[in-house]
């Protein structure tokens, strides 16, 4: 199978369709427009006065619920939610040729997302119905087209076509379930996110990825119960559906995850899970988290282990992901005293190679292929590489300070944070992977009045490969040296 040329988290940011949705044109007029309006909004947004909420109503509707003229006496209409966004992501990725001797546009996007959601209340106290829908535009794209901030201009993750000049605009469903509740269970059916303990997650662009199935579960007390099954998915950076597939191009008929999770009251929750994937992978996870106080600081520290291996009889050698069982051991610390948080994280990574079929690398999932299908695993550095070759160790330090008692607007935060990683192997090399990074982040999250929510996030990650492998040969998860720069706009309703 060739190499997947991109990074397995990419689309995770920052904290389908049931038919072939209908495609949108590429407004020329409207795009320095809509680029104004945002960035003017944001940029005013810090300064505005502070307005009082029943400010922004009309004299007849001071003091009254918006809600309380249109009430059906129907708990479906009544208890939902309407909410949305519009969001502006702004990349500009570098990416080292060690042939040319300097770095080259990778990525270099501006592109537009606005979603809406509708999210019903129980009719009967039982019975409901969740919606989403999300559309995606580049403004500019003078990089690669698979940005995974807008739709690829192919179907499915199997058969990219990397000669395509650019990104698809379009609509797609992310949510349509229909969902039920019985005292302390709950279910779900139709294309939706995984709710509870499990093995199976999504992947991000600013909206998530989506799974066509059924999720059920249950909390009673500290306990958390929850199974889901899954025929479809679609990552957000594809229009429609896909069916699962193995590394050879063989249908995957289905996977299943199932878990449980108990909160004991001292702070302490443990978690077990496990799934597969007929016929081609199995995972399973245990995750520790304990958190205490002291004062006004608070303390969280964990232990996660979570575990990959084939369940492949079909004798092609491509699907040998492995050869035995593969691992991933993360440790973590976060400390929040006043306005700071700090955070320490370690890995540990094992995924024995026996030929360059091998994936050589963790990537906790239940089909192998970056968009195909994603695994709740909860290391997550935004520090361009995963971290994650086989016999890597790695290692993260980062530190966020909110800026509310130094800036005379409320709202302000900085951090950053390295990363560093070594002994990674590769197939065809005795050379260890060395690789570090340094990033850096300032926040705007509009705290109250007008445009409350609004926010903007700069990241910048500046990554370095130890080596001079080539990108995603040698080590098939890592590529070489990068500068990424990356701006995120959003004003939600």
């Amino acid at each position: 199978m060739p190499p997947d040329p991109r990074p397995e988290k990419a689309a995770s940011l920052f904290p389908s369709a049931m038919r072939p949705a209908a495609r949108c044109g590429r407004p020329v007029r409207l795009r320095p427009v809509l680029s104004a309006v945002l960035a003017c909004a944001l940029a005013c947004a810090p300064w505005a006065g502070p307005v009082r909420a029943e400010e922004d109503l009309a004299p007849q509707t001071v003091g009254l619920d918006s809600r309380e003229g249109f009430r059906t006496g129907t708990a479906f209409f009544d208890d939902a939610d309407v909410s949305g966004g519009v969001y502006l992501f702004r990349r500009d990725r570098r990416r080292y040729d060690a042939e040319r001797g300097r770095y080259r546009t990778n990525l270099n996007h501006a592109s537009l997302q606005a979603n809406a959601e509708f999210v019903s209340g129980f009719a009967g106290g039982w019975l409901g119905f969740d919606f989403g829908v999300f559309g995606s535009h580049d403004l500019m794209n003078k990089g690669a087209v698979d940005h995974e901030m807008g739709f690829v201009p192919w179907g499915d993750p199997w058969h990219p076509d990397w000669n395509a000049r650019s990104a698809d605009d379009g609509v797609s469903v992310y949510k349509a379930a229909l969902k039920l509740r019985a005292g302390p269970a709950w279910a779900k059916a139709g294309y939706f996110q995984p709710t509870g303990p499990g093995v199976l997650g999504v992947n991000w662009s600013i909206m998530p990825g989506t799974y066509r199935g059924v999720n059920v579960g249950a909390d009673v007390g500290g306990l958390s119960l929850a199974a889901a099954w899954a025929d479809e998915y679609k990552s957000p950076w594809f229009v429609n559906m896909n069916r699962f597939r193995r590394n050879d191009g063989e249908t995957v008929p289905w996977l299943w995850s199932a878990g449980a999770r108990y909160a004991f009251g001292n702070g302490l929750s443990l978690e077990i899970g496990y799934g597969a994937s007929k016929g081609h992978l199995r995972n399973a996870h245990f995750k520790s988290n304990w958190k205490t106080s002291f004062g006004k600081d608070a303390l969280t520290v964990g232990y996660h282990l979570y575990l990959m291996d084939d369940d492949d009889d079909s004798g092609v050698s491509e699907n040998d992901a492995f050869d035995g069982e593969a691992s991933l051991q993360f440790v973590f610390g976060r400390y929040e005293r006043g306005p700071w948080t700090f955070r320490l994280e370690g890995t540990y990574v094992r995924a024995p190679m026996s030929g360059p079929q091998s994936q050589g690398q963790f990537a906790y999932r239940l089909t192998n292929l970056n968009g195909s299908s994603a695994g709740a695993c909860d290391v997550w550095w935004d520090a361009r590489s995963d971290w994650n070759a086989d016999n890597e160790k790695a290692a993260f330090a980062g530190v966020m300070r909110t800026l509310d008692d130094v800036l005379p607007v409320a709202g302000f935060a900085a951090g950053a944070g390295a990363a560093f990683g070594f002994d990674g192997r590769g197939y065809g090399t005795a050379e260890h992977l060395k690789e570090w990074a340094f990033t850096f982040d300032l926040n705007y999250t509009r705290p109250s009045g007008p445009l409350e929510g609004a926010f903007a996030r700069l990241h910048y990650t500046e990554y370095r490969n130890g080596t001079d492998q080539p990108s995603w040969v040698a080590y098939r998860n890592a590529f070489q040296s990068e500068r990424d720069l990356k701006l995120l706009i959003g004003i939600p309703f």
